[in-house]
């Protein structure tokens, strides 16, 4: 098939990357056990230290319990907290048996007062069980490619098989932080939740987020702090700087809020990220051969997007590689074409083009079967059939 190449020369690719290609500064040394820097965009990974390797992940296991909770749907439910959940050891937000408070509320206590007693409410009033509802977290764990967690609760207090590593915790959060509600949630410094206690009364309490971090760097807006003797101290940060966003996952550090500062200030000072095309962009229509309609979208079919080192700015360039027509059958998520990132010439990075819709293909028997059923419906317009 003859294919045609639409070139898109990026000649001054934005103002950020014209005044970043400064010389890299070293790598940052920094004192966990593990960690990894993602550009929350494309997934890349810009720093890594241990990042596969397994540990304990104190609360930042909450992440996951935050995301079945938005997930489901029930926020608005009110949840009456057991003396199972309540007695439930380590950071709390204070609950009581018997006290009657909104899931949205827990999820609020969970992420930013780091609630350990809010996890377990969360637990048995969603999976019935404590048991049940770790069982869901780990079938999102693997739907979501984090194949090295598994997790026996669902706050992160140290247990025999509960683990997971950098690497999962920032696939993990990068997938939670698509979620408005979380993301919002974790960027807030401190908030005031209404429930009713234990007797009925109607109380205030006010939340201030574990994450110092927020206070420290200006451009941080989350995640999830964790500590226990066995995992030491863990954080998962993120922040964003015009464009760009990052999340640094640090495991087992002494030095948790300076050593995150130092990954996410790297990767901004380091790091420009270049987005070409949204996911489900049309970026064209092409000619169809044979079929019933004569044109199909042409759609990316993930975010066409690339982290570009500073030495390399202006250097990037993007080609649109598709054909000037396809012969149908074209079904729906077809591959057609590809977007290729090359810098200095060279491709680093595709993206799929894909079909946006199907088109049939233009037979005989098919077109006759079209016009009979086009006749009927027809007659029937007229009270003929």
């Amino acid at each position: 098939m003859h294919m045609k190449f639409l070139s898109f020369w990026m000649i001054i690719l934005m103002l950020l990357f014209n005044i970043c290609c400064a010389q890299p500064i070293s790598v940052p040394k920094i004192k966990a056990d593990s960690a990894i820097l993602v550009d929350y965009k494309t997934g890349d990974v810009l720093y890594e230290k241990n990042m596969h390797k397994r540990r304990a992940p104190a609360s930042t296991t909450k992440i996951m319990t935050a995301i079945l909770a938005i997930e489901s749907g029930k926020l608005d439910d009110t949840v009456r907290i057991s003396a199972h959940a309540a007695a439930t050891g380590g950071s709390s937000m204070y609950l009581s048996a018997g006290q009657v408070i909104t899931l949205h509320e827990l999820l609020s206590g969970l992420l930013l007062r780091s609630g350990n007693d809010a996890a377990v409410a969360i637990a048995e009033y969603l999976g019935g069980t404590t048991e049940s509802f770790v069982r869901m977290m780990n079938e999102k764990a693997d739907l979501l490619g984090a194949y090295n967690t598994h997790f026996c609760n669902p706050h992160g207090l140290s247990a025999v098989n509960h683990y997971s590593t950098a690497y999962d915790l920032a696939i993990i959060t990068r997938y939670a932080l698509s979620q408005p509600l979380f993301a919002q949630i974790v960027s807030t410094k401190h908030t005031t939740i209404n429930w009713l206690d234990r007797k009925g009364n109607a109380k205030d309490q006010d939340l201030k987020n574990t994450n110092k971090l927020l206070w420290m760097l200006p451009e941080a807006d989350g995640v999830k702090t964790g500590t226990t003797s066995q995992a030491g101290q863990c954080l998962v940060s993120s922040a964003t700087f015009f464009n760009q966003k990052l999340i640094a996952v640090v495991l087992h550090d002494s030095a948790r809020w300076h050593d995150s500062m130092q990954l996410l200030k790297f990767g901004f000072d380091n790091f420009n990220l270049y987005v070409f095309r949204e996911a489900n962009d049309i970026l064209q229509t092409i000619q169809v051969d044979n079929g019933y309609a004569p044109y199909v979208n042409a759609i990316v079919a993930n975010t066409s997007a690339i982290v570009v080192p500073s030495q390399d700015c202006g250097q990037v360039t993007v080609e649109v590689e598709l054909p000037d027509k396809i012969e149908a059958p074209v079904y729906q998520g077809q591959k057609i074409g590809e977007v290729i990132f090359k810098i200095r010439n060279h491709p680093v990075k595709t993206v799929d083009i894909v079909a946006g819709q199907e088109i049939m293909e233009r037979t005989v028997s098919r077109s006759i079967l079209y016009e009979v059923i086009r006749s009927i419906k027809y007659l029937s317009r007229w009270g003929i059939f």
